[in-house]
């Protein structure tokens, strides 16, 4: 697997499912600031509907649908097997990445446990193969080394490297000041 950070302000996505996993999905999305979202639920639970807002779909895609809004990532959440295989298919024609919720055989990404401080973001991933423990790690890593302080660290420490940017300092210097910076403020002591 290959971790990226991928900007899905603008990307068209769609989440298809009903319950928690859909729902997890959906805030997932929101936290990352997604705004290009569509839902589409046959009896989405109370919080997947207030998470979708708007753009949900009291029914399953139709195939038309993805050939015309060109979704770029695909979250499918426990529906039924034949719907599941036909939307994975559609997806893969429109060239759309897909997760399909606890189905590693039918992914092209797996969604990692993500601590958020801010404009940190702090992932941990099993590859798809432990989601629990890669949960577990990510809260003992927020319990015990990133506390919600660390926000403030990013914002101080992200003025002063666009300050030493705007010097036109050379990569290795710029790299040496932010490694000065954390070490004097003992941050990770």
């Amino acid at each position: 697997m290959l971790p990226l950070m991928l900007d899905v302000t603008q990307t068209p996505i769609a989440v298809i499912g009903n319950g928690f996993a859909a729902s997890q999905r959906l805030n997932t999305l929101r936290s990352s600031g997604a705004q290009n979202v569509t839902t589409f639920a046959t009896e989405p639970e109370p919080r997947v509907s207030e998470l979708a807002g708007a753009q949900v779909y009291n029914r399953l895609p139709k195939q038309k649908e993805f050939e015309a809004a060109l979704f770029r990532i695909v979250y499918v959440c426990e529906i039924e097997e034949e719907a599941t295989q036909k939307i994975v298919m559609w997806a893969h024609e429109i060239g759309a990445f897909v997760n399909v919720h606890d189905r590693q055989d039918l992914c092209d990404f797996h969604m990692p446990a993500i601590l958020r401080r801010g404009h940190l973001q702090v992932t941990v991933s099993t590859d798809g193969k432990v989601a629990g423990l890669s949960r577990i790690l990510r809260d003992f890593l927020g319990e015990k080394i990133f506390g919600p302080k660390w926000a403030e660290r990013v914002d101080d420490l992200g003025a002063r490297r666009a300050d030493w940017v705007a010097q036109k300092l050379p990569f290795e210097d710029l790299k040496s000041r932010v490694e000065n910076y954390v070490d004097d403020k003992g941050w990770l002591k």
